[in-house]
């Protein structure tokens, strides 16, 4: 039998307790690839998902093409979930409904419903719902497809303005939305909205041990702080290591500490940002 000094033996039980493996829906966008890459580098097992998915070492250990609105294609997953500690949900048709459709597409609810139900029987301890802004910045025209500036109101006005030093988040930081305020600008971000409920109900149930629900803003494949042609886009954005950073601590978190439903909006700490981006798992 070996032996090993105290403090070897403690420094291996921590580690054999991390959490070491997600699967994410909705693979091939943006924000997957993203999330995945940074996860990838820290040594995490990343299997990705989606109807489109391509090889991506980069980004996933695994990938595998999946219709979520496929009972057959259900099965496969679930199977492939049995040996992941956490789900990150974001699969979405966004051809057919964003926030600059104008309408909502009720396959994407199932989608959700159908992963979120193979999450619970495979025995998935974490989920992470990918919501969106647009459930919570109904008050913000700027932020629609419209970007209708002018009807936008104070001081959420003058803190998006490219062209004002106003900075709400230093001088009235009591008028950052809240991440929990339901005000969705479009029926996108009503779906969004649903989509939180339902989580927080199956968590509230005990169907997960850490339920995550996370209002993305601007994430972009080249990782740009700023964007031709969308002048707000610096208040909203979030940089692919704070997105990745995120994600590491919600998988590393001890549900006995962070157990329960969680909900806060993914920006960056951006000059002019009108989010209040506090949150449990990376203490800002």
């Amino acid at each position: 039998m070996a032996f090993f000094p105290l403090g070897l033996q403690l420094l291996q039980i921590n580690y054999n307790g991390m959490k070491e493996s997600i699967l994410i829906t909705g693979a091939s966008g943006r924000v997957g690839k993203a999330a995945g890459k940074y996860l990838r580098k820290k040594g995490y097992k990343v299997v990705g998902v989606s109807r489109s998915v391509k090889e991506n070492s980069e980004s996933y250990t695994e990938t595998h093409q999946l219709d979520l609105l496929k009972e057959e294609d259900i099965g496969d997953l679930e199977e492939f979930l049995k040996s992941v500690d956490a789900v990150l949900h974001l699969a979405w048709n966004i051809p057919v409904e964003n926030f600059d459709t104008h309408k909502a597409w009720r396959g994407n609810i199932e989608m959700y419903h159908n992963v979120l139900k193979a999450s619970r029987r495979a025995g998935v301890p974490i989920f992470i719902n990918g919501s969106s802004i647009h459930a919570g910045t109904g008050k913000i025209p700027a932020y629609t497809v419209d970007a209708d500036f002018e009807n936008t109101p104070e001081p959420y006005k003058s803190s998006i303005d490219p062209d004002s030093d106003f900075d709400l988040r230093k001088e009235r930081a009591e008028k950052l939305l809240d991440p929990r305020e339901e005000n969705p600008d479009s029926p996108y971000g009503w779906h969004k909205i649903m989509a939180e409920r339902i989580l927080k109900k199956a968590v509230g149930k005990g169907d997960f041990d850490i339920g995550v629900s996370i209002r993305i803003g601007g994430v972009n494949e080249d990782d740009k702080k700023e964007l031709n042609g969308e002048p707000y886009y610096p208040t909203l954005y979030w940089s692919h290591k704070d997105l990745g950073r995120t994600m590491a601590q919600i998988l590393e978190a001890d549900p006995q500490q962070k157990g329960g439903y969680h909900q806060f909006y993914g920006v960056s700490d951006n000059q002019g940002r009108i989010f209040n981006i506090e949150n449990s798992f990376i203490g800002s």
